[in-house]
């Protein structure tokens, strides 16, 4: 699992839960033991209760029968009915009920041991407390009363009746435990959600700031600290200021550079001239006027192409993004440097040459265009092409420029858009160039939202692939 935040949140709701249960355990075990005493200490205050009950009512039976006969029995028998919490019944020598209400079950079984042991029977079940006692009458005999009272206990959240619906027992567990924990979960889920969401809400933003640092945009922010004291404010902070001491020396750099390839270009423009006159004055030293005539173009070309790429990074490119013409654009491209390598045994050909429109700058297109070919066509071998491929997809094009030169360790893909940077081994300053052209294609690219990356072919020589978005 590689999400920070489902780590911490399923870390947090298993604590949660474990610590819930482990109370709820705890709590419950420990009203067991007590519990089942109070059980039987009520069961025997309520057995004492309904015998010493039944004895009174017995002894009024008799002196009530006795001077008032069966009608005020009857009478009496009546209100005993109306008692909400004890059923009281005067059986018969044949077990019949005095009142011909129904009995519970087992009363006449506990009624008849009564008789024959002529003592008081009882019998405590679960959910009721039975007592049967044999009136003492010289006018009746065999007559039994029994009395019956529910006990005392602990409601269950469901009874144990057969229409009770699945769904209820399948949550309750038919019992008491289902809905407290199904509440305990949804708290301790709940909780841990958002605990987690606002531990790493700060570095999914730190994240994205340094994805877009990543890109190059180094006015990224952590923009989300909330005042907070805590360490991941901390890092947001330092990150904040890293990356405002990090734009700052980007930008100042870029300054200096723009200004001394400024700078420079007054020197030239004097030396150029200086030249011009020593070639009039010396024409016997024209082989060191050449030379220096040469340096000097070099110099120039490399300082158009530092000012260049100053201006590209510094987004100063104010030409409007028009419509621009892809086959068009190349074909130019490749006109003007196959008429330039036809002395030099080397050619470029084009694939796939259809007609795709992509949304931009025609001069920053075509410079970073032509610099990757014009890179190919330094290390293609002689006597072979540069090949440029073009392939139109959904929402993008590909331009592939392939050449069949000694090409470049894969270590160094990344770091040839780099400027200044060469491969020792094999691209070497006596192949020319000035190691600026594949750094302004990059930052050309990416300034049209595109990507640029470089890779070996299969059968030798470099492949660089550039992707546009299509307008």
């Amino acid at each position: 699992m590689r999400s920070l935040f489902y780590k911490l949140f399923l870390s947090f709701l298993l604590i949660s839960l474990l610590a819930s249960f482990t109370t709820i355990m705890i709590s419950y075990w420990a009203q067991v033991g007590p519990y089942g005493e109070l059980k039987k200490r009520v069961g025997y205050n309520q057995l004492q209760a309904l015998t010493h009950s039944l004895s009174i009512t017995g002894l009024a039976t008799v002196k009530i029968h006795e001077s008032g006969g069966k009608e005020a029995l009857m009478v009496y028998l009546e209100e005993l009915e109306k008692q909400p919490y004890i059923q009281i019944f005067l059986l018969q020598e044949d077990n019949s009920n005095f009142s011909n209400r129904k009995l519970p079950p087992g009363a006449v079984d506990l009624a008849v041991s009564s008789r024959t042991s002529h003592d008081l029977q009882y019998n405590v079940s679960e959910t009721a407390i039975m007592v049967a006692l044999p009136l003492v009458s010289q006018d009746w005999q065999g007559m039994t009363l029994v009395g019956s009272t529910a006990r005392i206990m602990r409601p269950p959240v469901f009874s144990d009746d057969k229409e009770t619906e699945g769904w209820q027992r399948l949550l309750f567990f038919r019992h008491r435990f289902g809905l407290p924990i199904l509440v305990v979960v949804l708290i301790a889920a709940a909780g841990c959600y958002l605990l987690a969401s606002s531990l790493t809400a700060p570095i999914r933003d730190l994240r994205k700031a340094t994805q877009q640092m990543s890109k190059g945009d180094f006015s990224a922010r952590v923009d989300h600290l909330s005042g907070g004291k805590d360490e991941i404010a901390d890092l947001s902070r330092d990150f904040n200021t890293m990356a405002e001491r990090t734009q700052s020396l980007l930008q100042s750099q870029k300054r200096l550079l723009r200004d001394v390839s400024h700078e420079l270009r007054s020197p030239l423009t004097r030396q150029n001239l200086a030249l011009e006159l020593a070639r009039q004055r010396f024409s016997d030293a024209e082989p060191y006027l050449a030379r220096i005539e040469k340096e000097s173009g070099r110099l120039s070309e490399l300082i158009d192409q530092l000012l260049i790429l100053t201006r590209i990074e510094c987004n100063i490119d104010n030409a409007p993004k028009k419509p621009v013409s892809l086959c068009k654009l190349l074909s130019d491209i490749v006109h003007d440097a196959n008429f330039e390598a036809a002395n030099q045994d080397r050619r470029i050909e084009i694939q796939n040459l259809d007609k795709v429109t992509v949304l931009g700058s025609m001069e920053m297109l075509g410079r970073a265009l032509e610099n990757v070919i014009r890179n190919g066509l330094h290390y293609t071998a002689a006597g072979s092409a540069v090949e440029i491929n073009i392939s139109k997809g959904e929402d993008d094009v590909a331009i592939i420029v392939r050449d069949h030169g000694p090409g470049v360790p894969q270590e160094y893909f990344e770091q040839i858009f780099q400027p200044f940077f060469r491969v020792a081994e094999s691209r070497g300053r006596d192949s020319g160039g000035t190691g600026i052209g594949l750094a302004i294609a990059k930052q050309a690219i990416l300034m049209h939202g595109g990507r640029i990356e470089a890779r070996n072919a299969e059968s030798g020589g470099l492949v660089i692939e550039i992707h546009l978005p299509l307008s």
